[in-house]
Order: structure tokens, then sequence, then C-alpha cells
């Protein structure tokens, strides 16, 4: 049996989503952000077993993994170094390069980017998400189909969206930045923020992705 431990703000947020839901509206940030976090313990609850094998492995059948879901930061904040990655990543896979990337993100994000550089990529927009703030049935049908070697989160801070994304999309390794929560979505976490990202950070997760 599993149990979920939610504050008392949470649960009284819930029943009242519950029992009048035309009153979400309302809710301030912080009661959003903390519904949120609760429908995400639900979600995750849910697709228990649903998901894509959690089974970490740099190598599928004997080879390195060639196909990578990039999931972009849902800051503008972070796009810039995003976008360093990115071109780090391309230069790094050599002949490979675009194809064997797929890049999945807001779209305000995709365009800060200039994400047309990338042939195959999928964009989604606020109304995508459901009143919890989380992926809708049609963005989930859609990510549901993405089958990949590797998932790289690039959000430097725990993002629902992204991680609700994560636990949908079948891959056997799944690698994000470190916190408390990403615990349950991502098989490997890199204990690295900001600026300390660039250079030697590129390196580092180049190797984990088995990228030379």
């Amino acid at each position: 049996m599993h149990f979920i431990l939610l504050r008392v703000n949470e649960v009284n947020t819930i029943l009242t989503l519950i029992n009048e839901p035309k009153n979400y509206y309302l809710i301030n940030k912080m009661n959003q952000f903390n519904t949120t976090k609760a429908a995400l313990w639900w979600h995750r609850i849910r697709t228990r077993g649903k998901s894509g094998s959690n089974s970490l492995s740099l190598k599928k059948r004997g080879k390195l993994p060639i196909d990578f879901l990039i999931i972009l930061p849902e800051h503008a904040t972070e796009s810039d170094l995003a976008k360093r990655f990115l071109d780090a990543m391309k230069n790094a896979l050599g002949p490979r390069k675009k194809r064997n990337m797929k890049l999945l993100g807001p779209s305000g994000i995709g365009n800060i980017i200039e994400i047309n550089e990338f042939e195959d990529y999928i964009l989604y927009t606020e109304e995508d998400l459901n009143r919890w703030g989380l992926p809708g049935k049609e963005l989930i049908n859609t990510c549901q189909k993405i089958k990949v070697d590797a998932i790289l989160d690039l959000n430097q801070e725990f993002a629902t969206v992204s991680a609700t994304i994560t636990r949908t999309v079948t891959a056997p390794l799944k690698l994000g930045f470190y916190s408390e929560e990403g615990e349950k979505f991502y098989n490997i976490m890199v204990r690295r923020k900001g600026e300390e990202l660039a250079e030697s950070g590129f390196k580092e997760i180049f190797q984990i992705l088995g990228i030379e």
C-alpha cells in the first residue's frame, strides 16, 4: 500500500477543486504549486508500471545509445545554457548530428534557441496542459509513442511537466539534474547548476551518454 503525505493546505486545495472545479482559477501561485506537486504524485502512482523501462543501461544490444530525446528547460532563464549545450552536443556527435536528436519542450523556449535548426522536434503550449498544469491527454499520447535510447532533461531545477514527460517516454536511460523529487523519474542525476554545467559539465554528461 502506498501513502502520500500532504500538508493540510494541499488537501484543502484539492478538495476545493474536486467540489467546485470552476474555482481553480482563483487559486494563488503558491497553492497552484502545491496542487501541481500533489497531482504529480498522483500521476506517478497511477502510471507506475506503465511507463518505459527504468533499467539503467548505457548500451543497447552491445551498442552505445544513438537516439536521444532532449527535453528543453521550462524557464527562459535557462535557455542560453540549453542552446550552448545543444551546440556542444551536435559537435560531439559528429557526422550523426541532428538526425539522432529529438527535441521536446515549451514553444517559447523553442523559439529562443532557434529550434528550426533541428529536424525532429515537438513543441507544446499551455493549451496542451491540463488544469493541474501537467501534460494533457493528447501530449501524453504523443510522448507514449516516442522510443529512444536516452533522455536528457535540461531543467536545472525539478520541473513537473518535464518530469512527467520523462516518465512517459520509453527509454532505458533517463538523465536529469539532482533533486529529491527527481529520484522517482531519473536513473542518473547530475549534481551541477548554473555555469558549472558548461565545458567540464558538458564533457561529464557526454561521457555518461557514451558520447566521445
